[in-house]
């Protein structure tokens, strides 16, 4: 497959994935009020769009994770521009995203309450299976576009 359609194929796949993502559920989670206990279902669609503002809230260490989608977003408007760079930030986005499954409790509220992780749910792994997607679509266009040139190198000697 060339470069061109690895490439489309790549963003075409990965964003359809991230937008399947979104209406799904991403965590429970347990939360305590007035000594009582809440199980609380998060959308991915609640956790994308506030997850811009977790440094609001207080939640420094939520606003760094939930960076691996603009991370994403320049990683692919990179590998348009045939730009290599792409590979680092895919890779870095998907470190980010896959340190979440190692949480423990995230910020519950703006004052500071947190909640334990009870289990991540498919629009976490599909949000993280985007990102792998888009890894691997990178990694492939610029190895390939490695390898012609070496050969084309090869065939000049």
């Amino acid at each position: 497959m060339n470069s061109k359609k690895t490439k489309i194929l790549t963003i075409a796949l990965c964003l359809l994935i991230f937008a399947i993502s979104l209406t799904k559920n991403a965590v429970v989670t347990n939360h305590i009020k007035l000594n009582e206990i809440e199980i609380k279902t998060s959308s991915s669609l609640e956790f994308f769009i506030s997850g811009s503002i977790a440094f609001l809230g207080g939640g420094l260490f939520e606003e760094i994770i939930w960076l691996a989608n603009p991370l994403c977003l320049i990683s692919i408007i990179m590998l348009i521009k045939n730009n290599p760079k792409s590979k680092k930030l895919s890779f870095i986005a998907l470190l980010l995203a896959i340190s979440f499954a190692f949480w423990k409790e995230i910020l519950a509220n703006e004052g500071g309450g947190k909640a334990q992780i009870i289990s991540l749910e498919t629009g976490y792994y599909l949000w993280v299976l985007s990102i792998i997607v888009l890894n691997i679509g990178v990694n492939s266009c610029f190895n390939s576009k490695k390898e012609i040139l070496i050969e084309k190198e090869n065939t000049n000697a």
